[in-house]
């Protein structure tokens, strides 16, 4: 089973946003299971989740596992292609932005495309992923730790030239502002 599966089609993206084939993929734990497993599961009627499975199955979003044969009927086992199913949001993006806007969140949208890309290939690690939370740094501190860290890139690449070649990574740093949460007023 992958980690991620991203969705860029719409034929994937319609078979998935019904509320009854969510229901199905939360469904799932650890085994592979049945249309009638499921339709017990869920109390639904088995022809009607049968329907369901079909469609996840047919867009990519299920896998046959298992068949097996009991009291002369085949059953067949399905289970999710993946842990997490995300829906690329190339696929409806509209931008009502600026043009300057649309560079900055295309640059974001080429990084995430290649972080959803390593990992549908399962080539993300933990050690690959540092992140820090709530971090108070003034714009000085802030401009400083980029400078810091650009410098020590700049160092090893160097180095590294002298060297063997060695594993490509892309390395993206982004320091987001933290915004208090507004209450709703309705």
């Amino acid at each position: 089973m992958k980690e991620v599966l991203v969705l860029r089609d719409l034929e994937c993206i319609k078979a998935i946003v019904h509320p009854k084939r969510i229901d199905i993929l939360k469904a799932f734990n650890d085994l592979p299971l049945s249309a009638k497993q499921l339709s017990q599961m869920l109390d639904e009627p088995h022809a009607k989740i049968n329907y369901h499975i079909k469609t996840l199955y047919k867009v990519g979003i299920l896998e046959l596992v298992e068949e097996k044969i009991k009291s002369g009927i085949v059953e067949k086992y399905y289970y999710p292609k993946a842990k997490n199913i995300v829906i690329d949001k190339n696929v409806i993006n509209i931008s009502l932005r600026g043009e300057d806007d649309e560079v900055f969140l295309s640059k974001f949208d080429a990084i995430i495309e290649l972080f959803y890309q390593a990992a549908e290939d399962q080539v993300l690690e933990e050690k690959n992923i540092v992140d820090y939370h709530n971090i108070s740094l003034t714009q000085n501190e802030l401009r400083e730790l980029n400078n810091t860290i650009k410098y020590k890139i700049e160092e090893i690449v160097h180095k590294r030239k002298l060297e063997d070649e060695e594993s490509q990574y892309d390395i993206v740093m982004v320091s987001i502002p933290v915004q208090k949460k507004e209450a709703c007023n309705l």
